[in-house]
């Protein structure tokens, strides 16, 4: 049986060592429960400084599409301008298309009178040329002689000059377009003219025609014949007392000329009666 005086010792120890177990109890507990809750802050503030970091990335993003969507409105606006220059350009090309259209039709119808007047210009230098060679070689016809001479032995003939010194009496002029009595006649035309009054040849030919693509050619004219000259001249052959000369139009108006006046081309052939 124990001794009365160590149950109180036992009991003691008993207590310190429930005690001491208490206390190493706790411990454990509040570092098991302090360890985690001290992780448990530490990612807690870890997590808050990494969303204060996040919203700060994120105000910055919103500032930068802020920005980002102001280059963008400004962007379409200057498109938008831009676009309304490019039609005005295209309407001022346009435009400046038209007027170079008018300005080449214009420059066309320029250059033909140009040409017109520079052809007119032409003519009349040749015809002042000429003028001088018509002068020198006029050949005056003595209408007395010839109704004697011509009008016995060549009446079909002496008509024909007759006629066309009635012309002359009246003024026919020259005209280098022209193909009537009362708007003249270039030489060529003249011949085709008084042909036709008397006819002799068709009077389907106009005033384009040429009298050598119509009479027979001969080697020598006969009185009443054509002579047709370098130039374009056609005149009527004729003699006054054995001497030749031809008539008919000439820039100068209808004269009689001495027949080597200018260059024989050829000689056509007059089918009198």
């Amino acid at each position: 049986m124990d001794n009365p005086t160590e149950q109180p010792e036992q009991m003691e120890i008993l207590s310190r060592n429930i005690e001491e177990f208490e206390r190493k109890a706790r411990r454990r507990a509040l570092l098991s429960t302090a360890v985690p809750l001290f992780f448990g802050i530490l990612l807690l503030g870890y997590t808050i400084w990494q969303i204060q970091i996040s919203a700060k990335e994120l105000a910055d993003v919103q500032n930068k599409l802020s920005l980002t969507s102001q280059e963008l409105t400004t962007a379409d606006a200057t498109l938008s301008d831009t676009q309304a220059q490019l039609n005005q350009a295209n309407e001022n090309l346009a435009t400046l298309h038209e007027q170079l259209q008018n300005t080449t039709s214009e420059l066309e119808q320029t250059k033909e009178e140009l040409n017109k007047v520079k052809k007119e210009l032409d003519e009349t230098t040749q015809t002042l040329n000429s003028a001088n060679v018509f002068l020198t070689n006029l050949f005056t016809v003595d209408i007395y002689i010839e109704k004697n001479e011509l009008g016995s032995r060549y009446p079909a003939q002496a008509e024909v000059l007759f006629y066309i010194q009635d012309l002359q009496y009246r003024g026919v002029g020259w005209n280098y377009y022209g193909f009537s009595e009362t708007d003249g006649f270039n030489s060529p035309n003249f011949v085709i003219y008084v042909l036709q009054y008397f006819g002799y040849i068709s009077g389907e030919h106009g005033g384009n025609a040429r009298p050598w693509q119509i009479l027979k050619p001969v080697d020598r004219p006969a009185i009443g014949d054509i002579i047709y000259y370098e130039g374009g001249y056609s005149m009527f052959y004729f003699e006054q007392s054995g001497e030749p000369y031809v008539i008919g139009m000439t820039p100068l108006g209808i004269i009689a000329q001495r027949p080597d006046f200018a260059k024989v081309l050829g000689y056509l052939h007059v089918p009198y009666p």
